[in-house]
């Protein structure tokens, strides 16, 4: 007979849970754990949802798919600066062997990245997703905001973009051994560097989630501020070219999304160590988003990923 809800719960994820740290008072196993952060820090929480069909492919490994949709919501605490401490998971599976090949994505993600799993839910449905909430905590006041660009800062970018969506394109196209399908099977949130850039000062962060163009947009806008980057400053930008040609390279570059690099702004006066980041252009007055290819504006049609649109 096979496992039934609770012992499927108990089997997959409250054996090895992850470690247990002071912020946690009561975790997995009972109707609502209960946390408390340190004294002076403040509480930051994100939740995201991951698809079959729409975040990864029919035919994607389901164990990779759980461990690319925790570290996809580990990004958001990277983005704020904040210091990791656990998650809350649902899995929603069409039979119990799904439940367990994304149990054991998840639970390897969490293992890599030394975070608990806190609780969360399992059911049946039609479809195999994941939703994650994840939580962490960082000193009060300190949090890296979208709002929080001036004009004249410079605008720097922690990792590359346009990688994972070449890899998504070699998958798409059945070359599942092809040389860039690693850079959409594996997402590294960049956590470190999200806590090293809000102990420098840094005040302005966004994860590359739905592309460089769109937000970067949400930036400008959020902040009152235009933005100019130049695309040939990009990490690995003639690597991405020789790979996949420049005009590929351009949309790969502005619209591929789930990079999961991030993407801040700093004023002068900020120092970034070196190697931590690349900088890619700066803010001005006004609004919107410019592309420059060789310090000239250019235009790429095809927007960020949206799921309404």
């Amino acid at each position: 007979m096979g496992d039934g809800e609770f012992n499927l719960i108990n089997r997959l994820f409250r054996q090895d849970s992850g470690p247990r740290n002071s912020f946690t008072r009561l975790g997995i196993g009972d109707d609502a754990s209960i946390h408390h952060p340190e004294e002076g820090m403040a509480l930051a929480v994100s939740s995201d949802s991951s698809l079959q069909g729409v975040h990864w492919p029919d035919d994607f490994p389901l164990d990779k798919a759980a461990d690319r949709a925790v570290c996809s919501a580990l990004s958001d605490m990277a983005a704020m600066g904040a210091e990791t401490r656990c998650i809350w998971l649902n899995v929603m599976a069409t039979d119990s062997r799904a439940v367990a090949e994304m149990a054991q994505g998840a639970m390897r993600a969490l293992a890599r990245h030394d975070v608990e799993l806190a609780g969360g839910d399992t059911c049946r449905a039609a479809v195999n997703a994941l939703s994650v909430t994840v939580a962490g905590q960082l000193p009060e006041g300190a949090a890296m905001q979208r709002d929080a660009a001036g004009s004249g800062d410079h605008i720097w970018l922690a990792g590359r973009v346009g990688w994972h969506a070449l890899g998504l394109q070699q998958w798409l196209a059945g070359r599942y051994d092809g040389e860039f399908v690693p850079c959409f099977e594996v997402i590294t949130p960049l956590l470190q560097t999200g806590i090293k850039l809000r102990q420098a000062g840094v005040a302005c962060c966004i994860d590359i989630s739905d592309g460089l163009l769109q937000d970067a947009g949400h930036i400008a806008a959020a902040s009152g501020v235009g933005m100019d980057i130049e695309i040939t400053a990009l990490p690995d930008w003639e690597l991405l070219c020789q790979a996949a040609g420049e005009a590929s390279a351009l949309a790969l570059a502005a619209h591929g999304g789930e990079d999961y690099a991030l993407l801040f702004t700093a004023p002068d006066e900020l120092p970034v160590a070196e190697g931590l980041a690349v900088r890619i252009g700066r803010c001005r007055s006004g609004e919107g988003v410019s592309l420059l290819l060789n310090g000239k504006k250019i235009e790429i049609e095809k927007a960020g990923f949206d799921h309404f649109r």
